[in-house]
């Protein structure tokens, strides 16, 4: 990046102190990781392999201090800001962190943190009054180079465990269709400019900082949500990948013929949970380009990809990434083998022979594939609940008819006392509709399918770090 395109612009970012927009070009990036690397190195004195943990909000320090790190030699462990003490104290034992790199928030309202790790703390723009490093060249593109916490719906989280290997093998599918795409508008990728929403401590975050790297393209940072529409106003951003929960809002806007609050964004992706098959066509039809995905931590945020504009697939989580992963359907669950696939969980070597079978990696979700190659997802293999009849129920199926009522703001399906029960969050007054909607949708159901039980609830469901809803 420092010789190839050192005056272009890397990053851009509101400062709230200087009340404006500071760009920042590949060459001061470049020289600002390595200053990390070189704070590192004095500070840990040898960091190779060790556990440098991330605590702190985006921004671009934290952008720095990924790269920073794994100059240094060390693991680089993003953690989640907004994950109880309990769960951090637990991750950073886990790793045992030999740095914290921390901005200082979550220490404000987690005090905890300074009194067990006072001696591991540094200030994530700390590396400012040191000299650059050289840092390390891998030696190993298959030892240990970072580990990323699942956001998972259950339990702990697991610490996932990937080499410089697993995490540049899916780099031509994080470019390539984004070169395609360009190709096809005329666009000079130079010019082409991402609007990063996505917490650094989520794969697909961490996978755009290094592949926007790799194109020379710039990243715009939107470090706090409540600021979005004054960053996007302020920073030309073309495109955004997003949870569908941000994509609901941007959808409304649109409806509500709201557009120019957006600027000049044009292209939006789409990935994490599903987004409603009519909310996508809406903003098809409304100039926006988009594109779906599927991938996972433990394949490096590398699955399948849909760029397709039209009705037929918009259901659809698009076609693998072949050759540089396989795909297989093993009991109707897809398993994804390839360079891409994680080395195992952190110090879980049982939890990682469950998952790891033969080299294939078993996702855990529910597929088809249709006659053109594309996959749709149908559901998550531990949430299939199994009646005493033998019968299987996909709550992901029902989820999606109950959906159909746009009363219905969530839900979920659930089996309780042997029954299926439907539990939905929607205003009080609208609870009669849905009554009504759950009631019909059953008439075309089989026996075996039907929702018995209704449940309300007051307030919506809670969500993980990637917006997918936390089941009970």
């Amino acid at each position: 990046m420092e010789t190839e395109y050192p005056d272009r612009i890397a990053m851009r970012y509101y400062d709230d102190a200087k009340e404006g927009v500071q760009e920042v070009t590949y060459r001061q990036y470049a020289h600002d990781i390595r200053c990390i690397a070189g704070e590192l190195e004095a500070t840990l004195s040898d960091p190779v392999g060790k556990k440098v943990c991330i605590l702190a909000a985006n921004s671009y320090h934290y952008a720095a201090s990924i790269f920073g790190s794994v100059l240094a030699g060390a693991v680089v462990v993003p953690l989640n800001l907004q994950k109880s003490w309990d769960d951090i104290h637990y991750e950073l034992d886990l790793v045992e962190a030999a740095a914290v790199l921390h901005d200082g928030k979550y220490l404000d309202r987690e005090p905890a943190l300074g009194e067990v790790y006072a001696d591991k703390l540094l200030p994530i723009t700390g590396y400012q009054k040191y000299q650059p490093s050289e840092g390390r060249v891998c030696q190993d593109r298959e030892a240990l180079m970072a580990i990323m916490f699942t956001s998972g719906t259950t339990g702990r989280s697991k610490g996932v465990m990937l080499s410089q290997k697993n995490l540049f093998a899916p780099m031509p599918a994080y470019c390539d269709p984004f070169n395609v795409m360009l190709a096809e508008m005329g666009v000079d990728h130079y010019d082409f400019n991402h609007f990063t929403v996505l917490p650094m401590f989520h794969i697909a975050a961490f996978t755009s900082l290094v592949s926007w790297a790799i194109m020379g393209m710039a990243h715009n940072l939107c470090t706090d949500l409540r600021n979005f529409y004054r960053d996007l106003s302020l920073m030309p951003c073309d495109t955004m990948a997003a949870v569908p929960v941000l994509l609901q809002s941007i959808h409304r806007d649109v409806m509500r013929g709201r557009k120019d609050r957006l600027g000049k964004l044009r292209t939006l992706t789409c990935g994490a949970a599903a987004c409603t098959p009519q909310m996508m066509l809406d903003l098809m039809h409304n100039g926006f380009f988009i594109m779906q995905m599927y991938g996972l931590t433990e394949t490096s945020g590398d699955g399948t990809w849909n760029n397709d504009q039209s009705e037929k697939h918009i259901s659809s989580v698009g076609m693998g990434d072949e050759p540089i992963c396989q795909y297989s359907i093993q009991d109707g669950e897809l398993c994804i083998k390839g360079d891409p696939v994680m080395m195992g969980y952190y110090k879980e070597p049982e939890l990682t022979a469950e998952v790891l079978v033969d080299g294939w990696f078993h996702t855990g979700d529910l597929v088809r594939k249709d006659e053109e190659g594309y996959y749709y997802i149908t559901g998550r293999k531990k949430n299939l609940i199994i009646l005493a009849s033998g019968e299987n129920v996909s709550p992901e199926e029902l989820e999606k008819l109950l959906s159909a009522c746009t009363d219905v703001q969530e839900c979920i399906v659930k089996e309780k006392d042997g029954k299926i029960c439907a539990e939905v969050y929607c205003p009080a007054e609208a609870q009669d509709a849905v009554r009504a909607h759950i009631t019909e949708v059953n008439r075309t159901l089989p026996l075996y399918k039907r929702m018995t039980l209704v449940e309300f609830r007051s307030e919506p469901f809670a969500r993980n770090a990637t917006g997918k809803l936390v089941r009970g």
